[in-house]
C-alpha cells in the first residue's frame, strides 16, 4: 500500500471511529457519524434520530453543514404540517379555551418554523448561537403541551407533533455541538 493510503485509511478510521472534533468539511453522514449524533447526551430518542438520519438527503450529506441543513429542512416540514392541523383544528366550533390554546400552539409552531429556517445560515456565522437557538425549540414545545392539557384538548396529531419538535431540537443541538 503507498503512504498515501495508508494515510488516507488511517485518516478514514480516525474519523469513523473517534469523530471527536469533526471539521464541518471533512465529515461525511456516515453511518458513524449518525451514530455519533444519535448516542449523544442531547438526544431524546434514539430510533427517531438514527431514522431521520438514514434518509436519502442526510446520508448525502457531505459535512456537518449540509446534515444540518437537511435535517433542519425536516423539522421545518414536520412543524409545518403540525401547523397546519392546528390551523384547521381553529376553523372548527370549539370553546374558548380550545381556541386559546391552539392559538398557543400556532404561536409555537410558528417560532419553530421560524427558527428551524435560520439555524443553518447562524450556524455559518455563529454555530454557538445556532446551537443555543435550536436547543430552545424543544422546550417551547412545553408551552403548546401544557396549554391542551390545560384546556382538556385531546390532539393526537398535535401530541405527535409536540414529541418531533422536541426530537429535531434535540438532534439539531447535537449536531450544531460539532461544530464549534
Amino acid at each position: 500500500m503507498a503512504p498515501q493510503n495508508h494515510f488516507i485509511a488511517f485518516l478514514t478510521i480516525f474519523l469513523s471511529v473517534y469523530l471527536l472534533s469533526p471539521s464541518p468539511s471533512m465529515v461525511a453522514a456516515s453511518p458513524a457519524l449518525a451514530k455519533k449524533v444519535c448516542n449523544g447526551d442531547s438526544i431524546l430518542n434514539r430510533d427517531f434520530c438514527l431514522k431521520t438520519l438514514s434518509n436519502p438527503q442526510a446520508a448525502a450529506a457531505k459535512n456537518l453543514n449540509q446534515l444540518t441543513d437537511v435535517v433542519m429542512k425536516l423539522a421545518a416540514s414536520n412543524a409545518q404540517t403540525t401547523l397546519n392541523v392546528i390551523t384547521g383544528m381553529t376553523k372548527k366550533p370549539s370553546s374558548p379555551g380550545c381556541l386559546k390554546a391552539l392559538k398557543t400552539c400556532e404561536d409555537v409552531y410558528r417560532y419553530a418554523i421560524r427558527s428551524f429556517g435560520m439555524i443553518s445560515a447562524e450556524l455559518s456565522d455563529d454555530a454557538m448561537s445556532a446551537n443555543y437557538d435550536v436547543s430552545v425549540i424543544g422546550p417551547e414545545a412545553d408551552r403548546c403541551i401544557k396549554a391542551l392539557a390545560a384546556a382538556q384538548v385531546q390532539a393526537p396529531q398535535v401530541s405527535d407533533g409536540n414529541k418531533f419538535l422536541q426530537y429535531y431540537s434535540s438532534m439539531g443541538s447535537q449536531i450544531t455541538s460539532f461544530v464549534n
